[in-house]
């Protein structure tokens, strides 16, 4: 009796072998291999029945064996029906490429079965079913070719779809003006929170569009700059925001800066305190009302403005009182026909221009003084006119129904005609400032 382990060792190389040969292709001789596999293993079997290795072996031996005959190949002696090795083989080929569903490799097997086989073997039942099975392939195919061309021209559908509706998105960000919160100007300002806004809304609406397809990479650069934009958008404004008001306070601050330097008047009653006119104060005023559309009221540096411009208004309110009680009429001049003339143009030039004042007193406080000038008559240019004329000042303390009284200095002029007497006579407010009503008498 051969030795057990021997066995073994025999049955497990052709085994390894047969395995071998199958993957590389080379059934027939696999097939030979795995038979000799297989009685070596059974010789172990009749010494040893019951150990693992002779389990493990026909465990591996039907494994491979299965293998080959998914293939077409017969591997036990006697189960080909009759038919010649290499037929069985050839079939074998077919039936392996019909259950992959290999459609144009089982068709070239088929042909080439035809081409070695003519004759008697081509009318076989098992071909017959091969055919069957490949022609059932062919109609699957033709079936998944139908499916595949509905599906590209739904995509083709889809895609166009997208790509119109990407368009879309592109034209709508394009429309969209540039911001970035840097213009240095209001209008300009107020014209970029408009775009940031319709941005935000531009934006908020594309985040609900659903594509179907991938978005286009203009349309994506769009979106991208577009929503950076908005992103870096409120920190620019704010810190435009702080400039510009940061600019009007510096200018409020010069002014109350030169107040505070103003302080010889304090000590000699003779001088009188300066202030911020009137035209200085509208044009902060303006600048502020102008700026104010852009800030929430409680914004931190339009907070600062206003505080800083109310302290510009009480130094100067205060400078105004006081200057009020050092401001007096200048003494007259002239009195007689010649002072009467002037001060009644006087008058009625200021109650033309501040109607309802009540006028407490009047002086002419510059002496007549006679004038000459030339020049052309109009922008034609055709006449030139010499003009004689005399000048004088006059001042008129005047109230208004609160209680306030105004120092008027009114200039007055008197044409001189050619013989020598006087013709039209005219007025106007050359300026006016507070005066303490106690200072008029």
């Amino acid at each position: 009796m051969e030795d057990f382990r021997k066995v073994i060792q025999e049955a497990s190389g052709y085994l390894r072998k047969a395995e071998n040969n199958m993957f590389s292709g080379k059934n027939q001789e696999a097939v030979e291999l795995l038979i000799s596999a297989d009685e070596y293993t059974e010789k172990a079997a009749q010494q040893n029945p019951e150990d693992y290795q002779v389990k493990s072996l026909r465990q591996k031996i039907e494994k491979i064996r299965k293998d080959l005959e998914r293939k077409g190949i017969s591997t036990r002696p006697g189960s080909g029906n009759g038919l010649p090795f290499e037929v069985e083989a050839q079939l074998g080929h077919i039936r392996e490429s019909v259950l992959t569903k290999n459609l144009e490799r089982a068709k070239r097997e088929l042909d080439l079965f035809h081409t070695k086989f003519a004759g008697s073997y081509t009318n076989i039942p098992q071909l017959h079913e091969l055919q069957a099975a490949i022609a059932g392939l062919e109609k699957e195919a033709e079936a998944d070719a139908a499916l595949k061309s509905a599906a590209n021209q739904s995509r083709a559908e889809v895609l166009q779809q997208n790509e119109a509706l990407c368009r879309k998105w592109e034209d709508e960000f394009r429309s969209i003006p540039y911001f970035n919160g840097t213009a240095r100007n209001v209008p300009g300002l107020l014209l970029e929170k408009q775009y940031y806004q319709k941005a935000r809304e531009t934006v908020e609406r594309y985040s609900t569009e659903v594509f179907q397809a991938e978005k286009s990479i203009t349309l994506e650069s769009l979106a991208r700059d577009v929503s950076q934009r908005i992103h870096d958008f409120e920190a620019n404004m704010a810190e435009t925001l702080a400039e510009m008001a940061g600019e009007i306070t510096e200018s409020i601050e010069e002014s109350i800066d030169m107040l505070n330097h103003d302080t010889a008047w304090l000590h000699q009653p003779e001088l009188k305190p300066h202030f911020t006119g009137r035209r200085e104060l509208e044009s902060f005023e303006a600048r502020i009302d102008e700026i104010a559309r852009l800030f929430d009221k409680q914004d931190p540096p339009f907070e600062k403005l206003k505080h800083t411009y109310a302290r510009l208004q009480s130094m100067n309110d205060e400078r105004k009182t006081a200057r009020s009680k050092r401001i007096h009429l200048r003494p007259a001049v002239l009195d007689g026909p010649d002072a009467a003339d002037a001060v009644k143009a006087a008058e009625s030039a200021l109650q033309q221009n501040q109607p309802g004042i009540k006028i407490l007193k009047a002086a002419v406080v510059k002496p007549w003084e006679n004038k000459h000038s030339e020049n052309w008559l109009d922008n034609t240019r055709t006449q030139w006119v010499v003009r004689k004329y005399q000048e004088t000042v006059a001042e008129l303390a005047a109230q208004f129904d609160d209680g306030s009284c105004r120092l008027y200095c009114m200039n007055v002029e008197r044409d001189i005609n050619a013989d020598g007497s006087f013709g039209k006579i005219t007025s106007h407010v050359m300026y006016d400032e507070v005066i303490a009503y106690e200072n008029i008498s």
